[in-house]
């Protein structure tokens, strides 16, 4: 009876050290895994709020990215209305273009042609300046030759004066003279009536 009690003693005691021992190391792998889960918890703690931070940085990056899609896309209808305007103006640049060059095509036949008068007006105006140069030499022949006349006049005015004064002299001696011969002849006369009929000399037959 007291062999069979220690046995059953021993076996309780036994039986309450692995109870205990399994107690304390259920205890421990407990404390293990609650620490290993807060630590596990905290990593993951640390971990959302990076990824709530990057979250909100995203947000913020991709409102900041709208922000500017949304510019963007002002800017393109803004770029399409200039395009559009531009592409209007180019067609009015076009055909302004077009005009101008038919009118600069028709500027240079205009031009071609003033030129060929130009070139024909510069020939005539050789021409005349030739001409005025030879008509020059001639006025000056001719000026030299008037002066030449002029003198050749003064100096026949001066011998026309002098012949004149010569002939006024002359004339008055014709004058004198033909009065004398008037007396002489009265004279002659005068003498051939002395004479008679038929003894007068040679000379009275002319009287």
């Amino acid at each position: 009876m007291s062999a069979l009690g220690r046995s059953l003693n021993l076996g309780l005691v036994v039986i309450v050290v692995l109870l205990t021992a399994g107690t304390v190391g259920a205890t421990m792998f407990y404390q293990y895994s609650v620490d290993s889960l807060d630590q596990q918890n905290e990593q993951l703690r640390e971990r959302n709020a990076a990824l709530e931070e990057d979250l909100s940085q995203t947000r913020q990056n991709l409102s900041a990215t709208r922000t500017e899609l949304r510019e963007l896309n002002n800017s393109l209808e803004r770029t399409r209305g200039d395009v559009s305007q531009v592409s209007d103006s180019l067609e009015d640049t076009e055909s302004q273009l077009s005009s101008t060059q038919s009118e600069l095509s028709s500027t240079r036949g205009e031009l071609r042609e003033t030129e060929n008068n130009l070139e024909d007006a510069r020939s005539r105006i050789s021409d005349l300046r030739a001409t005025l140069d030879d008509l020059e030499e001639q006025r000056n022949r001719l000026e030299n030759q008037i002066d030449d006349l002029e003198t050749d006049n003064a100096d026949l005015e001066a011998t026309n004066d002098r012949l004149e004064n010569q002939i006024g002299s002359l004339r008055s001696e014709v004058s004198r003279l033909e009065d004398r011969v008037d007396e002489l002849q009265a004279e002659l006369r005068q003498a051939c009536a002395g004479y008679q009929d038929g003894s007068e000399p040679a000379v009275c037959s002319d009287v």
